[in-house]
This record gives structure tokens, sequence and C-alpha cells, in this order.
């Protein structure tokens, strides 16, 4: 085999590593981390605020599992000011599983959710409430 030939023949060579590396690609779903990821992006100082109002709280509510249950238990000094709130069980591996509930605390300030709604694997909560004059967020991570 001459030199005309090996060259012709590695361009080819190149050329269909290339297009077949393009369709692999193609093939693959790319999804952003948020569906609206672009109007979130233009809140962001409004969020920052929500997790510096967070941080000031003396006593801070917490998601945690217990068994067969995740359990978000607020402090009564926080749950007493709490208007309405919602928490945001977030999947990032991807983003159909997502919930997002209503936040309705028991008589003992905490509301539990069923560990079998969810899937296996990491998720992120995504805690937000309000009371007569501020905002908050919370986010947590959990592998379940």
């Amino acid at each position: 085999m001459n030199w005309g030939k090996s060259i012709v023949l590695a361009f080819v060579l190149f050329a269909g590593v290339i297009i077949t590396m393009v369709y692999i690609s193609m093939q693959h779903d790319v999804n952003l981390v948020a569906v609206n990821y672009y109007e979130e992006e233009l809140a962001y100082e409004d969020q920052m605020n929500r997790i510096r109002n967070f941080e000031s709280l003396p006593y801070k509510p917490t998601v945690t599992r217990d068994g067969s249950q995740i359990v978000l238990s607020f402090p009564s000094e926080v749950a007493e000011q709490m208007k309405n709130g919602e928490i945001h069980f977030f999947r990032p591996s991807d983003h159909k599983f997502d919930k997002k509930i209503e936040i309705k605390l028991d008589t003992e300030y905490r509301q539990t959710f069923p560990v079998s709604l969810f899937g296996t694997g990491l998720w992120k909560t995504k805690l937000n409430w309000k009371t007569s004059d501020k905002e908050y967020f919370f986010e947590q991570k959990i592998v379940l």
C-alpha cells in the first residue's frame, strides 16, 4: 500500500468515527437541571435572599429518613408563623420523577412521606415557605 492510499484510508476512518460519534450523541436525551432553567436563573437574587433568611433562623426545619418514611419537622417557633409552603422532591437524574407537595403539618409540626412514593437513588428536597414578611428556602440531599 502506498502513502496516498494510506492517507485516504486514514481520512475515511476518521470521518467514519466522527459520523458515528455524532449519531450516538444525537440519540441521547439532553435534560437541563430544571425545565425552566433560564427563568430560575433570572430569579437567582431572590433565591439567595430566601437562603439567607433560612440561615438566619435560630431553629431550623429538618428533613430526615426514619425507616420507611421521610419526615419533615418544623420547630414550633417557625411553624406557628408559617402561612404556606411547598416541598419539592427533585430527582437530578430524571425530572419526570419530581414531586411537589404542599406542606400540611400535623399537630406536632411534622409531615411524613412514605419512601415507597419515591424511587431509589439521590433526591434533593427543596423546601420553600412564607411567613407574613419573609420567604425561606432550604435544600438537602437524601439518598434512598
